[in-house]
């Protein structure tokens, strides 16, 4: 039995470390020709037709500029479950690209002198503090900026699910909340970072944050279809976002997200991220308006804490090798952003796959490649045999859950050697207690909130839940029938 369990347990191990380390299949396309310094229509249609059928994403919006030229908007598929179209025009959450936003408005106020990247947060934001009070004095507007606070990724995801708050009440409850590392000493990326910077905003501006971004980011960049509230959109534009559960798309409603908007929850569509794009590569100028000064722009997008691979953080921007991008990714909806100094691209998905999410980012990278008449690659991998794979392994756990209870009640005369019942007793601890004890506290701090977990990967991110605790119970059960066993009973747990 102990054999039998060990090499399910190898198996499933195996199997998970094959599904997230697995570098997909593909192959080589030609991007166009090499001569022609427009873009290849046709073939942006054709790659976005293809990505989109084999990742069964209901609906895209693609927005493609050169310096300050619209080159080419496209929508695809639908927006909601009735059947409307998907336009340039339509709006999509755009998750953490939210925070460009928030780091263009913090450099506003710098360029303004109403704060310096240097102020200490404490002094601009009274009443802010973290657990270690100490600590939390050191932190400035440039750590929040370039994610070297010391507050952990793992707090900052936590945070998602308790957006419910004004992004007041939001940063005043990180008051428990325990740094990660000294601050400045490294990056780590937190979304606590940037909600308190909206809180920063508010409070230097005496403005709520979403009317701060609408009067001085949408209003002149004339993002007419944007918003930091959904409420704003009075015509029920916003598109309806897409969850994978268990392989299969279905839609869901977001949570609230008040207290989170500045991290990840501006809303916008591929028209109006034109129109931003353009701004950020002419250095702030959109349609002869600034918004911010070329040498600011240039702090803005300046590599600062290094990520790893030849990555840095700027300010809301990844930079790697003069290539200045971010993704982001809620619940339900994705959204990349990427400026390589002449192109900009934006694409937005209105769903969400927690488990593929490197196929959504390869969209971007291949669309990079066409405009620039590169040979890109074409995946020709099944992103769904990861769910079909995880979707077995569940079935066939729950039933050796169910088994193990139901052997351990059947009358069992045969008598056992000492050998195996110390087996038995090891597996019982194993499997039923130490395992399932790992998932529910060693996983979070590996992978990620449970709660977090859940939300952006329902179905089963809620099994990696419900399987230790049903895992727990049966190891509950057969402990109480062993302790009140007659010397000669079998004990098994999961064969």
């Amino acid at each position: 039995m102990y054999k039998k369990q060990l090499a399910t347990l190898k198996i499933f191990a195996m199997t998970l470390l094959m599904l997230f380390t697995t570098v997909n299949g593909v192959v080589f396309a030609n991007g166009g020709d090499a001569t022609d310094k427009t873009l290849n229509i046709s073939a942006i249609d054709a790659f976005m037709a293809k990505e989109i059928d084999r990742l069964n994403i209901p609906g895209a919006s693609l927005a493609i500029v050169k310096k300050n030229q619209v080159e080419y908007l496209q929508g695809y598929g639908d927006s909601s479950p009735n059947g409307t179209k998907m336009t340039p025009q339509t709006p999509i959450v755009i998750g953490s690209v939210s925070k460009s936003f928030t780091a263009l408005a913090i450099m506003q106020l710098v360029e303004q002198e109403k704060i310096h990247l240097d102020d200490f947060v404490h002094n601009v934001l009274p009443g802010f503090q973290l657990a270690d009070k100490e600590q939390s004095k050191k932190i400035t507007i440039q750590h929040l900026l370039n994610q070297t606070s010391g507050l952990s990724t793992y707090d900052g995801q936590v945070a998602i699910s308790q957006g419910d708050k004004t992004i007041k009440e939001h940063v005043q409850s990180l008051a428990y909340i325990n740094l990660s590392s000294p601050v400045g000493k490294h990056y780590e990326y937190s979304n606590l970072n940037y909600s308190i910077l909206g809180a920063v905003i508010e409070e230097v501006t005496n403005t709520p944050y979403k009317e701060y971004i609408d009067e001085f980011i949408f209003k002149p960049l004339e993002m007419n279809n944007s918003y930091a509230d959904p409420k704003d959109d009075i015509n029920n534009t916003i598109a309806h976002g897409y969850q994978t559960v268990f392989g299969i798309k279905v839609p869901t409603e977001q949570l609230i997200h008040d207290g989170t908007v500045p991290s990840g929850y501006i809303i916008s569509s591929a028209e109006d991220m034109a129109n931003y794009m353009m701004a950020q590569l002419n250095e702030g100028l959109f349609n002869g308006k600034s918004i911010l000064s070329a040498n600011a722009m240039n702090t803005l997008h300046q590599p600062s804490s290094f990520i790893s691979h030849d990555t840095y953080y700027a300010m809301g921007w990844e930079v790697k090798n003069d290539v200045i991008s971010h993704n982001g990714w809620t619940e339900n909806t994705y959204s990349k952003v990427l400026l390589d100094g002449q192109y900009g691209i934006s694409l937005q998905i209105n769903a969400m796959d927690y488990f593929n999410l490197n196929e959504y980012d390869a969209i971007v990278s291949g669309l990079n490649k066409l405009v620039h008449h590169e040979q890109y690659t074409i995946s020709n991998s099944n992103p769904f045999m990861k769910y079909i794979i995880f979707d077995l392994l569940f079935v066939i756990t729950i039933m050796l859950i169910a088994r193990s209870i139901y052997i351990n009640f059947k009358r069992n005369k045969r008598k056992i050697s000492a050998f195996r019942t110390v087996l038995n007793w090891f597996s019982l601890i194993i499997f039923n207690f130490l395992m399932p004890l790992f998932i529910l506290i060693g996983f979070p701090k590996l992978f990620g909130p449970l709660s977090t977990v859940t939300i952006f990967a329902p179905g089963i991110g809620h099994l990696l839940f419900i399987i230790p605790i049903l895992l727990l119970m049966a190891g509950v059960i057969i402990l109480g029938k062993l302790l009140l066993k007659k010397p000669n009973v079998s004990v098994k747990t999961l064969p």
